[in-house]
């Protein structure tokens, strides 16, 4: 049995039996993980609101050999989400962003990156950052991180560098260079090519408010939605959530 201390970040909670909840959280070192909070739907609850979807905490828990769900020991607060959730849309984008990261997150595994990415995306949401900026950021490096995005930079056929317009072509399963693009490679223009090179290059908190085309956000959301369904075979719950409370 060992102790584990370390900051997270929660991403779902669900009821257990009639006093409990199963809390699912990031955590930097060891990915993903689920423990069990006793008593934490008691009215007098140790835990208080801390275990509120993207509440960023500081978490004792208890692992014990051969089990997968943890014992939740201890829980305080560092940050709640509370401010933003005044805002439907605001509200809306941080639990598609929960379900983003809980579905490409991978447990046992550090995930320091991705923490970092749910960390200050959240963190921009709260100070007022746009939802529809913060989700095209999110949805981005998310799929880039996961290596699900091909690179933006060579083509994935023959490793040369991409030159403009982009052409993405689903036989080559990437962008291809002009000498490599098939007859029917889809042409990405130029201000959306714009927008994906702005989000891998600045922090979310400068992308938020950097000169961007609403069109070519919402392209940019489109095509990430083309490549995270083509890998996981399906949509997110949220995503027509979003669609109907956001847009894009």
């Amino acid at each position: 049995m060992r102790l584990q201390r370390t900051e997270a970040i929660i991403l779902h909670t669900f009821p257990a039996r009639e006093r409990d909840k199963l809390v699912v959280f990031l955590t930097p070192e060891h990915g993903k993980v689920k423990g069990y909070a006793y008593g934490a739907r008691s009215m007098r609850t140790r835990f208080g609101a801390s275990l509120e979807p993207l509440a960023k905490v500081r978490i004792g828990y208890v692992e014990r050999e051969g089990e997968e769900i943890v014992r939740i020991e201890s829980v305080d607060l560092i940050r709640s989400l509370f401010p933003a959730q005044q805002n439907l849309a605001a509200s809306v984008a941080a639990s598609y962003l929960a379900e983003t990261v809980d579905t490409f997150a991978q447990s046992g595994d550090p995930a320091e990156v991705i923490y970092r990415l749910l960390d200050r995306t959240t963190e921009a949401l709260l100070e007022g950052a746009s939802p529809l900026r913060v989700l095209a950021y999110a949805e981005v490096w998310i799929l880039r991180l996961a290596g699900v995005l091909p690179s933006l930079r060579n083509c994935n056929a023959c490793d040369g560098p991409l030159g403009r317009p982009l052409r993405f072509d689903s036989g080559a399963h990437g962008f291809v260079c002009a000498n490599c693009g098939a007859d029917h490679a889809q042409v990405i223009a130029n201000d959306v090519a714009d927008v994906l090179d702005a989000i891998m290059l600045l922090p979310v908190g400068e992308f938020a408010v950097a000169s961007v085309a609403p069109d070519a956000l919402v392209e940019v959301r489109s095509l990430a939605a083309f490549f995270r369904r083509n890998f996981l075979g399906h949509e997110l719950r949220a995503y027509e959530i979003v669609g109907g409370v956001i847009g894009g």
